[in-house]
């Protein structure tokens, strides 16, 4: 079966602020695709690093890049002008600080052409840097849109970000699908869980072809900022405000999410001492991880990690210090 016609075209959507020295390398693993019926949106949200010049040096020579530039709104914002002005039949958004592999757009369509779906993804990708190491057999599956919103939403199953992943333009028009643009934490994770409820069904595929960055150390999910994992909590709670899955298993992986999240927030507080200024936070923050423990020491998580929370939920002070050590031993 084949897409609507032999060479739809991809619209790419880079949001882009402070990331010049990965940004070349984004752009050039982009504009290398072995599909080439590009649309490259690329938009400097505000960026005051050399970003600007980067991008329109790269637009005046490739004719499918488009070079924008607006004043600093955050991701979200730039994520969804990219919607407005995108005219491909397929959304695309890559990370700045990130990178494709060559086959990246090929790969994705793939998936579309085997299920048919709204929404094509991979559970898989690279970790930079280190990780070389390819799936060996990839096994492209269709699941419905229950299943996709329960594995997207268990953390540490699939990346949840919007990147590494392929939308239909009309089904995200039809269902109105954007970011919401009063989060800046969890603002992805609200949008794919979103897409998934909605899709009839999302293509599911194993391939690392997404080469995620980790080394980034002024990336959001990076730097260790008490706020943006309370405004991660906020994220997470309006998924559970608007969502229309009602099955157990989404609840019970939403559960997981917030109390794992919880604990990342409460691990922050007291890493950058801050437990006066958000005490009351940390109280509450601490009654809900004690409340839950047993609840979440019973689920799908490593054993490293119920350690860890295990730790914080009898010294959580006494448990910092021990994190703190380890991870300067790594």
């Amino acid at each position: 079966m084949s897409l609507k016609n032999d060479y739809p075209i991809v619209s790419i959507i880079i949001p882009i602020y402070n990331v010049e020295k990965y940004l070349s390398l984004c752009i050039e693993s982009i504009i290398e695709q072995t599909y080439s019926n590009l649309e490259i949106i690329l938009i400097n949200d505000g960026s005051p690093d050399n970003s600007s010049n980067i991008i329109n040096n790269y637009a005046s020579k490739d004719k499918r890049i488009k070079s924008i530039h607006i004043n600093n709104k955050g991701v979200s914002a730039a994520r969804n002008l990219g919607l407005d002005i995108a005219t491909g039949e397929y959304i695309v958004f890559v990370d700045a600080d990130d990178y494709l592999s060559i086959d990246f757009v090929s790969y994705m369509l793939d998936i579309f052409n085997k299920t048919q779906c709204d929404f094509a993804m991979s559970k898989n990708c690279f970790k930079v840097p280190g990780d070389k190491i390819q799936i060996k057999n990839d096994n492209v599956i269709k699941i419905s849109s229950h299943e996709a919103s329960t594995l997207l939403m268990y953390p540490d199953v699939v990346d949840i970000g919007c990147w590494n992943k392929m939308f239909s333009t009309r089904f995200l028009l039809k269902n109105k699908i954007k970011f919401p643009e009063n989060f800046y934490m969890g603002e992805g994770l609200n949008f794919i869980i979103l897409a998934a409820q909605q899709s009839k069904c999302v293509g599911v595929g194993n391939k690392k072809v997404y080469y995620y960055r980790k080394d980034n150390m002024t990336s959001a999910t990076t730097v260790l900022n008490v706020k943006k994992y309370i405004n991660a909590l906020y994220a997470i709670d309006n998924i559970e405000k608007n969502s229309t899955i009602v099955s157990s298993e989404f609840k019970k992986a939403l559960m997981l999410h917030k109390y794992l999240t919880i604990f990342a927030t409460i691990r922050a507080i007291l890493i950058k001492n801050k437990k006066n200024e958000f005490s009351i936070e940390y109280n509450e923050y601490m009654f809900f991880l004690r409340k839950n423990m047993f609840r979440i020491l019973a689920e799908r998580i490593s054993l490293r990690k119920k350690t860890i929370v295990f730790l914080y939920c009898l010294n959580p002070v006494l448990a910092s210090k021990i994190t703190k050590l380890l991870n300067k031993l790594k």
